[in-house]
């Protein structure tokens, strides 16, 4: 008996390797077959990938900058994969059954060909057209369109931010926007804030909508910061966000919502005025900043300033005479201290900073030192002529960002880009091309400098037209700089100087 048995095993061993051989077959043939019919669906192709499978390999943001090293028209095909019919089911399921029992081995070398559900894959889609902003114009209907149909919460989101930053401007962009805040079925009315925020446009008409949200619900934060950019539209909510400001919490949200609103702020100038005794030298920055905004609506508030005209930070002291010579009319009394800030005069070590106002959607860039003198007095414009010579001093400094700034100033202080657009030019032709290796993930490329440099060529014009080879070829080096260039090169290509 113990002799059959053990001729039953043997047997029984050899045929659960067949067994097991088959099923290992059958699941590599479904998975082949399954990459092949996406193959053979999409004729437009990156490297030799099926677009829609390099889109799905790419899932949300980190789509961002291998996207913008792409020269063809790709915004076609992100719509298409929009208009997509989803998968049946059973297909779905099925593809998901058998990645999911692929021996390991195979899943991790095969790991950029795992099957993605429909939502991602749209998402993605959606994700795409918004990072090539004004470029995808054409395609807003079907943004719109498709947006609207979508029941997914994540994918809908995605397709109204790419409506947003697409067309800002569009009545059929804010109709969009307004249906949701609305209906509200999908997203909470603080989400709907922040996507309009991030348009960084001043779409007026949304405005009452926005009022009747904070009168109705006091403390929302983020429906006050969506007023940063809709301008004189913003002025009944001023009353709500300054009692918001009262609220240490929120304190620099609220001034940072004043600064944008500038001169329309101008009732908030007291309680600004206020924190320029606070212990913390942030808050003292960004009041000034705030105030130099306002301008010349702030009279009243150059008194509690004058103090830190002779304050020990060298920051400080630069932000209140660039505060005062604004208010005041006079921009030729701040020239003196930022010209010693420019040249490192000024004694003690900074404990705070300036923020950088950039028009890409980026996070916040601050600076310090003789970089934020020249963009200081920069901001003075003609008046500043004075400092002209020592500006052109800096543009042989060694600190790349301090050459970046000092080539701004002049040309906002003299317009003549003689000498300040070779230095621009040069700093773009320093830029080492990135690899797919380099770019970030998943939030995208964030070169402050590159992109800082093509938005002060795009200041110039058509006074920038030696730039445009230099521009062409930083343009795919990320998301952010493909935007810029293109903004920049439409400013060079219009008449107006």
């Amino acid at each position: 008996m113990g002799t059959v048995s053990t001729t039953r095993r043997a047997r029984t061993i050899p045929r659960a390797w067949r067994i097991g051989a088959i099923v290992l077959v059958i699941l590599l043939v479904g998975f082949v077959g399954s990459l092949l019919f996406w193959q053979h669906d999409d004729a437009f192709r990156i490297n030799g990938v099926p677009f829609q499978m390099w889109v799905a390999q790419r899932p949300d943001f980190s789509i961002q900058d291998p996207l913008a090293a792409i020269e063809q028209n790709v915004v076609p095909h992100l719509v298409s994969i929009l208009g997509r019919r989803p998968d049946p089911g059973w297909v779905s399921r099925s593809k998901d059954w058998i990645w999911k029992h692929l021996p390991p081995s195979l899943q991790s070398r095969f790991y950029t060909w795992r099957p993605i559900q429909d939502w991602q894959l749209k998402r993605t889609a959606f994700m795409g057209l918004r990072f090539l902003g004004p470029e995808a114009k054409d395609a807003l209907p079907e943004v719109v369109r498709f947006g609207r149909l979508q029941t997914n919460p994540m994918v809908r989101a995605a397709a109204l931010v790419a409506a947003l930053q697409i067309a800002p401007e569009s009545p059929e962009t804010f109709r969009f926007w307004r249906e949701e805040w609305e209906r509200t079925n999908y997203f909470a009315r603080r989400d709907l804030a922040i996507y309009l925020s991030g348009a960084n446009y001043p779409i007026a008409s949304s405005a009452p909508l926005l009022l009747k949200e904070v009168e109705q619900k006091p403390g929302s934060v983020t429906v006050l910061e969506a007023f940063a950019a809709l301008g004189d539209a913003a002025r009944p909510a001023i009353p709500y966000i300054l009692q918001e400001f009262k609220t240490p919490t929120y304190r620099g949200n609220m001034l940072a919502v004043l600064k944008r609103l500038g001169p329309i702020a101008s009732e908030a100038a007291p309680a600004i005025t206020a924190i320029l005794s606070d212990k913390d030298p942030n808050f003292v920055a960004e009041a000034l900043s705030a105030l130099k905004c306002i301008g010349q609506e702030a009279k009243s508030t150059v008194p509690a300033i004058q103090p830190l005209l002779t304050n020990s930070d060298p920051t400080i002291r630069m932000l209140a005479a660039a505060a005062v010579a604004s208010i005041t009319g006079n921009p030729e009394t701040a020239i003196p201290t930022l010209v010693e800030g420019l040249e490192g005069r000024i004694a003690g070590a900074p404990k705070t900073h300036i923020r950088v106002d950039m028009r890409q959607e980026m996070p916040g860039l601050v600076t310090s030192g003789p970089e934020a003198a020249a963009i200081l007095l920069g901001e003075l414009g003609p008046t500043a002529r004075a400092s002209i010579p020592a500006l052109e001093q800096r543009l042989e400094a060694k600190n790349q960002w301090i050459r970046l700034a000092a080539a701004q100033a002049l040309w906002r202080i003299g317009g003549d880009s003689k000498k300040a657009l070779p230095v621009l030019i040069a700093i773009l032709d320093s830029e080492v091309s990135p690899t797919q290796n380099q770019w970030p993930s998943p939030g995208g490329s964030a070169n402050y400098g590159l992109i800082r440099t093509i938005e002060a060529i795009e200041e110039m014009g058509p006074a920038a037209r030696e730039a445009v080879p230099a521009l062409k070829r930083v343009r795919t080096f990320s998301g952010p700089a493909r935007r810029a260039v293109n903004a920049a090169l439409a400013a060079i290509q219009s008449n107006t100087p």
